[in-house]
């Protein structure tokens, strides 16, 4: 019962994470925003950080939820900037430039198994308080994401997105509409980073790679673009799937099995586009 409690916190984290990644970020400003991954590791690491180092304990912890998003709206101005001045693939590339810096960084600050033997502050001790919590955090943004997908401000962001040029010449500021929900989409990263390290109780620098963006990525199109249900199906697979799946490997082929998996998602990736170009629920198609 612990075991799935525990898997169905992680499932509804990683569910907010790509909800942040896939309705903002690539539903709305279509950004392949990988980065996101960054903002997800600080909000981890920065937990260990003052779990481990500042020895802040009890209902002081909370005092992340400030810090985090301050620190993770600093960064995501840095992503946003390079995002207007880095294109399309150029963008792409200093996004797995800046994960590869976080992931070093990651390793110097905390060494390279990371944080560990976290403590969880007053309140949500338990892990069904963790899960309590997290389906909070949930039910908020499902809600506040239809009422945005109805608003003005969306079909604004869709002008912005089918074509600059003609937002531009419209009128439309492009940087100060999408500033908003950028640091939105970071910021909740963020969060889910505090919540994740909370749930595990360590940050694990090799968590946070290209590689699990990947598979985050891979799962994204198969559940669809900018939509709220393909975030909450890619979720699931990716806690569940991927946890069912390593333990059938592990017992074959034992500290290999991650890789694999790696691989399998990787080959879904170059599969998915072709035979489902919308994904499941997607409301557009990958190309």
């Amino acid at each position: 019962m612990d075991l799935l409690i525990n898997l169905a916190t992680k499932a509804v984290i990683y569910i907010i994470f790509l909800m942040a990644l896939n309705s903002l970020m690539l539903g709305k400003m279509n950004l392949w925003a990988i980065g996101n991954i960054v903002y997800f590791s600080l909000g981890s690491f920065i937990t260990g950080f003052f779990s481990n180092n500042l020895a802040i304990t009890d209902g002081r912890l909370y005092i992340l939820f400030l810090v985090v998003p301050v620190v993770v709206s600093i960064v995501s101005l840095i992503f946003f900037y390079a995002s207007r001045v880095f294109k399309q693939d150029f963008f792409l590339f200093f996004s797995l430039f800046l994960i590869e810096l976080n992931f070093v960084a990651n390793k110097i600050v905390a060494g390279s198994s990371g944080y560990s033997h976290i403590i969880r502050p007053w309140g949500i001790e338990s892990d069904l308080s963790l899960l309590i919590l997290s389906l909070l955090i949930l039910s908020v943004c499902i809600i506040w994401l239809i009422n945005f997908s109805k608003s003005r401000v969306d079909k604004l962001h869709t002008v912005i997105r089918n074509s600059e040029i003609l937002a531009f010449s419209s009128g439309i500021n492009i940087g100060k509409s999408q500033i908003p929900l950028f640091i939105s989409s970071a910021v909740l990263s963020g969060l889910m980073g505090i919540l994740f390290t909370f749930c595990t109780y360590g940050a694990d620098p090799n968590l946070f790679t290209t590689n699990n963006m990947i598979i985050l990525f891979t799962l994204i199109i198969l559940g669809g673009i900018d939509s709220i249900k393909g975030a909450i199906i890619a979720g699931l697979i990716f806690v569940f799937f991927t946890f069912s799946l390593e333990s059938v490997l592990s017992s074959t082929f034992q500290i290999h099995a991650p890789k694999i998996t790696q691989i399998i998602f990787g080959i879904l990736l170059i599969i998915i586009p072709f035979v489902m170009p919308k994904g499941i629920f997607g409301k557009r198609n990958f190309q």
